[in-house]
């Protein structure tokens, strides 16, 4: 068995982030993901025994990115972020670009670039342990709105993401599942996997329960974004999303 486990703290914010930690058992040490707030993230280590060790970030929002300078600032700590965002988040002292790789306790992380969210989104996959982190390029049922990148880049780093092997966990950082359910519906009313899956994540989110992690296999039956068949389908859907 391959010794790692995740945790989630929820951010409680207006946004609906999550902040994820990848815990290598053995050792306690962990992984932090888009830490938005550096006192949660320090409260839930302390907590539950862990040792942040790594700061891994996808891209530059200030959700993404803002309990940061907090964190490193008692401790030296490697932060691990996209190249391309380098004037924008000044602390990544570990540049990352499309195809690079580098080791969690062993375990290979591989990075892929998925502009379109912002140009220099990149996203982390754990293919030992059947994992990606992907910020807010895909959410479950939805995708990130197009900002800095064109549509044609979303939709290509969409297809990217969907490439990879079906039983891959998909760790968003949003709870944005329901509405995303309620536009997906409304553009598939006779999707019966879209029905059965919003009527799921309709009583979860009534019982205050996260619906992350999705998988690549769910999010390619019940994805409108990623079902689109073209980048004209793709901004059509994207657009009217916008404003659903």
């Amino acid at each position: 068995m391959i010794p790692f486990k995740i945790h989630c703290i929820d951010v409680k914010n207006s946004l609906q982030n999550y902040i994820w930690l990848l815990e290598h058992t053995p050792t306690h040490q962990v992984a932090v993901i888009d830490p938005t707030e550096a006192v949660l993230v320090q409260d839930y280590c302390t907590e539950h025994g862990l040792e942040l060790s790594q700061i891994w970030l996808t891209h530059w929002h200030k959700d993404h990115i803002a309990g940061v300078p907090d964190l490193i600032q008692k401790q030296s700590l490697p932060v691990y972020g996209p190249k391309a965002e380098l004037e924008k988040i000044p602390f990544i002292n570990h540049p990352l670009e499309h195809n690079d790789q580098f080791s969690f306790h062993g375990t290979e992380v591989q990075i892929i670039a998925v502009p379109g969210h912002t140009l220099g989104h990149i996203v982390y996959f754990l293919d030992a342990i059947d994992v990606l982190f992907c910020g807010d390029t895909l959410f479950a049922m939805g995708c990130g709105r197009v900002f800095e990148g064109t549509y044609q880049q979303m939709y290509h780093s969409l297809a990217r993401l969907a490439a990879l092997p079906p039983r891959t966990q998909v760790y968003c950082t949003h709870e944005y599942t329901l509405s995303n359910a309620q536009f997906a519906k409304h553009v598939e009313p006779d999707n019966p996997a879209i029905l059965e899956r919003f009527e799921q994540v309709e009583r979860m989110r009534m019982l205050g329960q996260c619906t992350l992690p999705s998988t690549i296999a769910a999010e390619l039956e019940t994805n409108p974004f990623l079902r689109a068949d073209s980048v004209e389908e793709f901004q059509h859907l994207r657009v009217m999303k916008d404003s659903f």
